[in-house]
């Protein structure tokens, strides 16, 4: 019976500086990610599932911060409507108040 050797792996480990500049090179500068994973000499499976967790997080982030932005808006909208009413009790005490000059 052959011996059936196994080609062994060897995994890389790379930092989180060089993975962010990796992803960043296809994010946000364009360059197609094969391109990028043969520059840099890493596995294009690897690049893929980089950007693929930074586009996931981006998006997490973007919906917190939409979230954020939408309670904001009712808040101050709350605010704007009690202030309009605000100034139209005002206006009319001053009609009441101040005599007209005719």
């Amino acid at each position: 019976m052959a011996k059936v050797q196994k080609k062994e792996i060897k995994r890389q480990w790379h930092t989180k500086e060089f993975r962010s500049s990796a992803v960043k090179m296809v994010l946000e500068e364009g360059i197609e990610a094969k391109d990028v994973a043969s520059r840099l000499g890493i596995d294009l499976m690897a690049l893929r599932r980089w950007t693929n967790k930074e586009r996931q997080t981006k998006s997490s982030k973007d919906q917190e911060s939409m979230k954020d932005l939408l309670l904001v808006n009712r808040k101050l909208e709350e605010e704007n409507k009690r202030l309009k009413m605000e100034r139209e009790i005002l206006k009319k005490a001053m009609a009441y108040l101040v005599p007209s000059q005719s």
